[in-house]
């Protein structure tokens, strides 16, 4: 079960850098600083690429693209607390319980991915 759970946070950090890696991408070559994020939904975080990219004028979002990036990079980063957590105390966690984080899990990357979709629309 530990096993499952280090592999969600690893996948949530692989998804997340995923999303936003066209974006990053295209700061670098603008010479733009980002700093590097260490918590995998921290929209603060995050939320500063997608703005410094705004700035750069190397997308444009709606207030709608904006909130629901925001409910998704949130949706991670408390998934995240939670498999931190349990992984804190691995013994009062169950199967159940691990399986109910792998379906979150599942839920947060299809999510990310449609974020992803939206960012490489608008950055092309």
């Amino acid at each position: 079960m530990i096993d499952r759970l280090n592999a969600i946070i690893t996948g949530l950090r692989n998804a997340v850098t995923l999303t936003v890696e066209k974006l990053l991408e295209r700061l670098r070559e603008e010479n733009i600083e980002v700093p590097e994020e260490r918590t995998i939904g921290d929209w603060g975080g995050w939320g500063g690429v997608i703005s410094k990219a705004m700035e750069a004028g190397i997308i444009s979002l709606s207030d709608a693209d904006i909130d629901a990036m925001y409910y998704v990079f949130r949706r991670c980063a408390t998934l995240e607390e939670m498999v931190r957590e349990a992984l804190a105390r691995p013994e009062e966690i169950d199967e159940n319980f691990v399986n109910n984080l792998m379906d979150d899990f599942r839920e947060n990357v299809e999510a990310l991915a449609r974020v992803r979709e939206r960012i490489e629309q608008l950055v092309s």
